[in-house]
């Protein structure tokens, strides 16, 4: 699961007739786009490497060692995330651009929000310090489900889309 693998789905289902990317039989229904896009793959295993290096663990218990740094990537991953949809969206020959994109670009930087936010000892919380455990898990928790309901109908949106009607916009 990845960003990128979400953006090259909705590049597929662009080019495609309308209707056909979810219904042949080789169709992919568009919960796949929302698994796609709640999993961004590439920002959750660099911020992974980023935590290993701004915290320690001493006796089981993890403290962040440089709160700054921290938090400074979890600005930066979530920039990388529009990053790298941009840059596989656009990675087709007509370079297609719609205005669901707008959308569609913002649900993997808050997937990644939403995962830090359910996590203990993330980028989040050198970000966000103050912010209840309790509030966090629940913001996160409807945050997925939302995201997951907005990305399987941008799905569908890209699947009712005429290939004949795609404008450049970039």
């Amino acid at each position: 699961m990845s960003t990128f693998c979400y953006a090259y789905l909705t590049n597929r289902r662009d080019a495609m007739a309308p209707g056909r990317s979810t219904s042949n039989a080789t169709g992919i229904k568009t919960y796949i786009d929302a698994v796609l896009a709640l999993v961004p793959a590439e920002v959750l295993a660099l911020h992974a490497v980023i935590v290993s290096f701004t915290t320690k663990v001493d006796n089981k218990i993890t403290t962040i060692t440089d709160q700054a740094t921290l938090s400074y990537s979890f600005y930066g991953l979530i920039v990388l995330t529009f990053i790298i949809y941009i840059f596989g969206r656009l990675k087709t020959k007509d370079k297609s651009w719609d205005k669901y994109d707008y959308f569609r670009m913002f649900i993997p930087p808050l997937a990644f929000i939403g995962w830090t936010m359910l996590q203990t000892v993330t980028a989040f919380d050198a970000a966000f310090p103050g912010l209840a455990q309790s509030a966090r898990m629940v913001i996160a928790s409807f945050l997925a489900v939302l995201l997951g309901i907005i990305a399987s109908y941008l799905g569908s949106k890209a699947d009712q889309k005429d290939p004949g009607t795609m404008t450049s916009s970039t």
